[in-house]
């Protein structure tokens, strides 16, 4: 692929179809504004597919999108003469193209080289990773420097937890002071927003939203087992993880299961303590399930700008006992091809410590499953926003992969394919702080996916990606072919910096028995 100047590049994009261009849709392609694609670098264009453009309006046939400098500078229908020099112009006809995928909660992506170009192959072009460390903003930097394959990358501080934490390597916060380090810290490391976590009390998740506010970064996470979501959300907090409280603040009784877990031991060691018995009564709490209530909490969220990141694909993952991926042989292939030994042994370990489940249990989390997929839908209905994350990183729950597996989860809940959709591009890209990624219009980031097979018709086709384009450097299927060789070369020699700790068995999935 060639370059072209920025004379030329502009002189182009005032000629033919372009010249008589609008901002919207519809006849001939709308441009951005002009400095936006003025320093040109490499162009390329995607002709005559079928777009779906993230919006949240319907897709668009027979359009062009063309991409320069990192960057789409057009889209719409018709194709100027005149195309610069060295343009690669890429036939699209009966192909669909969709916006780069985004996972808004990631783990692991400092496994390198394997993790960040698994997102990228898979059409996941942008990730929001959930727990930063000093390799996690290295990995960064080094994808940013174009010596990297991977995602773009939003990343969050070293997860922030109260004292009881059970988060090996979580930064504690006990006093308006720690939680005043741990936000200049966060500022200071380059982390783009606080990470939080269940075991926070009411007076150390206040102060950690006091001191994000004056850093001037957003937080995010986990919503603390002893507070109802809805306090969580009107104390600012950017987005909930899971389905964590979901549940115990929308069941008639939720005035009463928060007075009991208040009531209960603040002591790990006691068997009654409340952070083990709250995620064990959030398993009773869906069967007293208001749906009122969750309107209110959506309207909440929406009111607040904040997001439900439910991570289905890890839920649903761990909805059935785990140890069945032991035996699992397409589990296992992926693993064994694309991931380094350290890390199979240490999802081998992890599965197989897992506690065992009477027949009642079982029964009991296939029903939760449910349940939460119910709630999921009944948010979307009511106006809450809802952004695609999967939790990948946990046993079994693949990079890139995952994103399709969430898709389909969504609309296994009820959402429509074009909804799911834009959980996993716009407004994924949005709940991380992205605002100009995630749709296909001139001025937004060039991260799309070319795929196909229709996935408004069937959300299944969201796999049958053809090409991925990252920052305009389009990936067809000799380029794609060629990282997925990389990745399984790599896999059992990658570099593999150990976690800053495993999330506890109670994290993602089941609670401790």
């Amino acid at each position: 692929m060639g370059t072209v100047d920025r004379r030329s590049f502009l002189a182009w994009l005032s000629t033919g179809a372009v010249a008589a261009a609008t901002l919207g849709r519809g006849g001939s392609l709308a441009v951005a504004e002009a400095e936006r694609g003025a320093t040109a670098g490499e162009v390329l264009v995607l002709r005559g597919a079928t777009v779906f453009d993230g919006t949240g309006t319907g897709a668009t046939a027979d359009t062009t999108v063309v991409c320069a400098s990192g960057r789409i500078v057009a889209v719409g229908r018709g194709l100027p003469g005149g195309l610069p020099a060295g343009a690669r112009v890429v036939d699209c006809s009966g192909a669909f193209v969709i916006p780069g995928l985004w996972d808004a909660h990631t783990h692991s992506t400092e496994i390198t080289p394997t993790v960040p170009a698994l997102h990228l192959v898979h059409g996941v072009t942008g990730v929001r990773e959930m727990r930063g460390s000093p390799a996690t903003h290295e990995v960064r930097r080094r994808i940013e420097r174009g010596t990297l394959a991977g995602p773009r990358m939003v990343v969050a501080s070293n997860t922030l937890d109260g004292p009881d934490s059970r988060v090996p390597g979580a930064t504690l916060i006990e006093t308006d002071d720690d939680a005043r380090e741990a936000a200049n810290a966060a500022r200071q490391e380059g982390a783009d927003l606080l990470k939080v976590y269940s075991f926070l009390p009411r007076d150390q998740h206040t102060a950690i939203a006091r001191h994000a506010d004056r850093v001037g970064l957003p937080f995010a996470g986990h919503s603390p087992s002893l507070l109802p979501v809805h306090e969580v959300i009107r104390r600012g907090q950017r987005s909930v993880e899971h389905n964590y409280g979901m549940h115990l603040s929308t069941s008639v009784d939720a005035e009463d299961y928060f007075a009991r877990l208040a009531a209960l031991p603040d002591e790990p060691t006691d068997p009654n303590w409340w952070g083990r018995l709250a995620p064990l009564w959030e398993r009773e709490a869906f069967r007293t399930y208001d749906r009122g209530r969750a309107g209110a909490l959506a309207g909440l969220f929406a009111e607040h700008g904040a997001w439900h990141v439910p991570t289905l694909a890890v839920e649903s993952a761990y909805a059935r006992h785990p140890t069945r991926f032991l035996d699992d042989d397409q589990a296992q292939e992926r693993a064994r091809r694309w991931l380094p030994a350290s890390l199979r042994e240490q999802w081998r370990a992890r599965v197989q410590a897992w506690p065992e489940w009477s027949p009642e249990r079982a029964e009991t989390e296939l029903a939760y499953l449910d349940a939460r997929l119910r709630l999921v839908a009944d948010l979307a209905e009511d106006g809450a926003p809802v952004a695609a994350g999967t939790d990948c990183g946990s046993p079994y729950v693949f990079p890139g992969v995952a994103v399709h597996d969430e898709l389909a989860l969504l609309v296994r809940a009820g959402l429509s394919p074009a909804r799911a959709l834009r959980a996993a591009t716009r407004d994924a890209a949005r709940c991380a702080g992205i605002a100009d990624a995630g749709t296909v219009v001139a001025g937004a980031h060039a991260d799309l996916v070319v795929l196909d097979a229709d996935p408004l018709a069937d959300i299944g086709n969201s796999r049958a990606i053809r090409a991925v384009v990252t920052r305009g450097a389009y990936l067809g299927p000799t380029e794609r072919q060629r990282l997925f060789d990389e990745i399984e070369r790599a896999a059992d020699g990658s570099e593999a910096p150990q976690p800053a700790g495993p999330a506890p068995a109670s994290c993602c999935g089941p609670p401790p028995e």
